[in-house]
């Protein structure tokens, strides 16, 4: 198709091994845009196709991938460009315009015998590969906002140990700024503290984790983080009653206290919570019901990492983002936000490498997260952070 013909002015980008026209327009909101393409999540882009590399050697079988919620196209061509075990591409779009524009991309990228597109509804299209024999290794959910409308037909459409990759740009609701959003889409209650980032990830994923052990099935993150302006999972997803068994007993509750800033993991959905906070007395808030296991497996974040030698395209804002990562990956739950905390108790903010530093020496697990880049992760209580700070003052 001659790019005259598609009725809207655009202009060549390129992107990984892409190059793919988008709109020339300022980016907007999908609902103003012509075809949605916000360069800013370039680096959600290269994580992922690090990701679906890994997960390709890791299934050793070749991989079919669906991303019903195109835009452009570019996800799903750089996956056929980018990720040698990739067999087949499906995307789609309820937009007309972005249909075309994506298969003029596919053309132009010279993917045809890879990647496909159609013009369709993400919750449609997923249902029409839910039966035995059809469903995908792969799913990208990437929507403007919450992915929870789509989390249903995506489950339905994934095989058993496949993978499925979440995108949530509704931060303020999941950060405690529009509580009532929150429950409607996640069914849960966010609080506002300085790990709100982590709140998200982890609200998110408990709302994945009860839509898909209503089809006896079973999460198990692998890589989650929360950059710029939207959380990010990717869980494999598993059946049996069992695992989903196993998935749900890792729902349950963050209690918070606002004034002394301890917090307390509440494993199980069926336990008490004080409502009082043990070492203040003060009134706790009570975030939940959320995942409360590990948001990352060590292994297969250091495998993703080590992608970045065999892709010199991606980012450095991806290698980074991996090495924190990392990190921090067998780290406890609920990061401190060192500049906050300082800030909440009239504290001169340290170096935080010499706070990790300072913990370490003290006998407590501490790295630094990818969350918040003055923040810290460590098992040792608020009033220990505290103690360090001080004497670091």
């Amino acid at each position: 198709m001659p790019t005259s013909e598609l009725g809207f002015p655009v202009k060549k980008v390129r992107e990984g091994l892409a190059e793919v026209l988008v709109p020339a327009e300022e980016v907007r909101a999908p609902k103003r845009a012509t075809v949605f393409y916000n360069p800013v999540m370039a680096l959600n882009r290269d994580v992922a196709v690090l990701v679906l590399r890994t997960f390709s050697e890791m299934a050793g079988r070749p991989i079919r991938a669906c991303e019903p919620l195109c835009g452009c196209g570019i996800r799903g061509i750089r996956f056929a460009l980018e990720v040698p075990g990739v067999s087949e591409v499906i995307m789609g779009d309820l937009n007309p315009n972005a249909v075309r524009l994506s298969e003029e991309n596919i053309r132009l990228s010279g993917v045809q015998e890879k990647v496909g597109v159609r013009l369709s509804d993400a919750n449609v299209l997923l249902t029409a590969f839910s039966a035995p024999g059809q469903r995908f290794d792969y799913i990208d959910l990437d929507p403007f906002g919450s992915p929870a409308p789509f989390m249903d037909s995506a489950v339905r459409a994934l095989r058993s140990r496949g993978l499925l990759a979440l995108t949530a740009t509704d931060m303020a609701p999941l950060c405690g700024v529009h509580v009532n959003a929150c429950l409607r889409k996640y069914g849960a209650v966010p609080i506002r503290t300085g790990y709100s980032k982590e709140l998200a990830v982890r609200i998110l994923l408990g709302a994945l984790a009860r839509v898909a052990s209503a089809h006896d099935m079973g999460i198990m993150p692998l890589l989650c983080h929360a950059t710029d302006h939207y959380a990010r999972a990717y869980c494999l997803l598993e059946k049996g009653q069992g695992k989903a068994n196993e998935s749900i007993s890792n729902l349950g509750y963050i209690a918070h206290c606002p004034s002394c800033h301890e917090r307390e993991v509440i494993r199980g959905l069926g336990k008490p919570i004080a409502a009082e906070c043990p070492y203040c007395g003060s009134k706790r808030l009570i975030s939940g019901p959320l995942w409360t296991g590990r948001i990352f497996d060590r292994d297969f974040c250091s495998s993703v990492a080590r992608q970045l030698a065999e892709t010199p395209w991606v980012s450095r804002r991806a290698k980074r983002l991996l090495e924190l990562i990392t990190g921090e990956a067998e780290g406890p739950p609920a990061y401190y936000a060192v500049q906050k905390l300082c800030d909440a108790f009239d504290l001169r903010t340290p170096s935080i490498e010499g706070l990790v530093r300072a913990l370490r020496e003290r006998g407590w697990w501490a790295s630094r997260t990818h969350f918040d880049p003055q923040g810290i992760r460590t098992d040792a209580p608020a009033r220990e952070v505290l103690k360090a700070i001080r004497e670091l003052a």
